[in-house]
């Protein structure tokens, strides 16, 4: 799995999730080739750009000043994985921002909570070359649609912050590999 991050703010408005946006900033890996790129940027997703239908069908498009981002291509996974894979990357954020914070966070589905603010914004969906997850978590909360926390509220930074998740996750997603490889089918 290849970690690439930018080193420029990306704003995000739906329509960097495809492959074509991951392989534009990630030129030296192969197309199948598992790429998790990281980046920095405010997020502006009207409902047009919004992948999930139940969102874009009760009118909630997507706003935050300043987000971390992280865009993950999986070339050979069907979206029932990519799902729990959108879950688990979920589950390691929110141990690791609890753990760096001392606040409690919790998981709902997708989706990040400090107390009754929402963290994060997430999907999952399939494209031409396997499927993509999309997963964000405010830094920033000026003038978000719904209540919100942050990063920066809770003093962690945001690159640290991306740096030490795309790791946990290509270390969780290794070990998977792993025991995929380890064992024999059985009758």
């Amino acid at each position: 799995m290849k970690i690439v991050a930018l080193d420029h703010q990306q704003e995000y408005d739906g329509t960097q999730l495809c492959s074509a946006f991951v392989q534009s900033h990630a030129a030296d890996v192969a197309d199948t080739s598992d790429v998790v790129l990281l980046f920095e940027g405010a997020a502006d997703v009207p409902v047009e750009h919004l992948v999930d239908t139940e969102d874009a069908d009760a009118d909630r498009p997507i706003y935050s000043p300043h987000m971390a981002h992280v865009i993950i291509a999986h070339p050979s996974m069907e979206l029932a994985r990519a799902v729990l894979a959108q879950r688990l990357l979920g589950r390691l954020a929110a141990d690791w921002i609890g753990a760096h914070s001392g606040q409690h966070v919790s998981v709902r589905g997708d989706d990040l909570y400090l107390d009754r603010a929402k963290l994060s914004v997430s999907v999952a969906t399939r494209c031409a070359r396997g499927s993509l997850i999309h997963f964000a978590v405010n830094v920033d909360t000026e003038g978000t649609p719904l209540p919100t926390a942050g990063l920066r509220e809770l003093r962690l930074p945001a690159g640290e912050f991306l740096r030490a998740l795309a790791r946990l996750y290509a270390d969780e997603m290794a070990s998977v590999a792993h025991a995929e490889s380890k064992v024999r089918p059985v009758t």
